[in-house]
């Protein structure tokens, strides 16, 4: 599956999902996806910014739970300091 912004001729824009791009493609040569908003066949892909996050957006993996042995979560825990 894949999704594509779209824009239609009169500037409206929305998005529609597809088995593929070659099924956009033969879809789009049929005039057969139309604009939600005014009914216009005549639709091309818009352009879309990739969905990339950034080193500030990934938030770190939370530790490992304790696992209750006496020397669990201290300097000293084995599995703490691998």
């Amino acid at each position: 599956m894949i999704v594509y912004k779209l824009q239609c001729a009169k500037g409206h824009e929305f998005e529609e999902w597809f088995a593929s791009g070659a099924e956009y493609d033969r879809l789009a040569k049929k005039k057969k996806i139309k604009c939600p908003e005014c009914g216009d066949k005549t639709v091309a892909k818009a352009l879309m910014a990739p969905n990339v996050s950034s080193v500030d957006t990934v938030k770190p993996a939370k530790p490992a739970a304790p696992c209750g042995a006496a020397a669990c979560g201290s300097e000293t825990c084995p599995m703490m300091n691998n």
